[in-house]
């Protein structure tokens, strides 16, 4: 999916005027933005706790597992990139922890490649507006709410993307070469070492220094390009999910699938039936 091609549909949108801590970490079934108002708190992830400060942006994608430490105001939105389960009209709460987290009840978990990752905007007190107009929507809805709500998310979405093209561009150079590699090479079986060999490092310090530019390992970023690669695949040809395996570098046809279904949420036979659908409702 393209970042012009989304049409989120929202399906929630709440004002939380105080969230004290909520552990253990929690997952949502549905894309979500938290826009920080105020107070004092962390956000807690599964590798690191963010900071929290008044005019914070953050993205989730679904089955990200987080929880609050402290006292917040947020304003929340819950909605899908898509209209495609527009049916569905209320959101599932969240899993009160990770065990008793049901990945076939994500919505849909495809999101722009700009939007594959956790993102937090800092100082993006512009967006609070847009956030309490999609509020007044959901509390006083209009027969316009649901295509000025969109409209709003998807500018929303737009700007978050944007910080993430920024500093993609201030990335140092030896690590946008590393990704100009793996795109090159998405099918072979690459490794830490044999990336770090091809640039001349030790493969310890180069993924240290690639995670810390990018927030993602070495081996995360060649599965995320393996993934990329087989969703377009799997969306334009018609070459068997053996093939598409093979093609981006899976020897074993059980491992790409467990490997596809962490990533989209969906085994590949699936996100291929979804996107026919899809393609045939246009």
């Amino acid at each position: 999916m393209n970042l012009c091609d989304i049409n989120p549909f929202m399906r929630y949108a709440e004002l939380q005027p105080s969230v004290m801590s909520c552990a253990p970490l929690s997952c949502s079934y549905d894309y979500r933005l938290f826009y920080i108002i105020g107070g004092e708190a962390k956000l807690i992830l599964t590798d690191r706790a963010i900071p929290l400060s008044s005019g914070m942006l953050i993205y989730f994608r679904p089955a990200t597992p987080y929880y609050f430490d402290g006292d917040v105001k947020i304003i929340v939105l819950n909605f899908d990139m898509t209209r495609n389960h527009t049916d569905q009209q209320k959101p599932l709460p969240p899993s009160k922890n990770r065990k008793s987290f049901k990945k076939e009840l994500v919505i849909e978990n495809d999101p722009p490649r700009e939007l594959e990752q956790l993102i937090v905007v800092e100082k993006s007190f512009a967006i609070e507006e847009k956030m309490q107009e999609c509020l007044l929507h959901h509390c006083y809805p209009t027969p316009l709410s649901d295509a000025i709500t969109s409209a709003i998310i998807k500018e929303i979405l737009c700007h978050v993307a944007q910080n993430t093209i920024k500093k993609k561009t201030e990335l140092p150079e030896i690590v946008q070469r590393i990704t100009l590699y793996i795109q090159k090479n998405h099918e072979k079986q690459l490794s830490n070492w044999e990336i770090s060999n091809e640039f001349g490092y030790h493969s310890y310090y180069l993924n240290r220094l690639f995670k810390k530019s990018t927030g993602i390992t070495l081996h995360q970023a060649v599965l995320q390009e393996k993934i990329r690669i087989a969703k377009k695949l799997l969306k334009e040809t018609a070459l068997p999910i053996h093939d598409v395996a093979a093609a981006v570098g899976f020897s074993d046809n059980s491992q790409f699938c467990a490997a596809f279904r962490k990533q989209t949420g969906l085994p590949p036979s699936e996100y291929r039936k979804e996107k026919d659908t899809s393609l045939n409702n246009e």
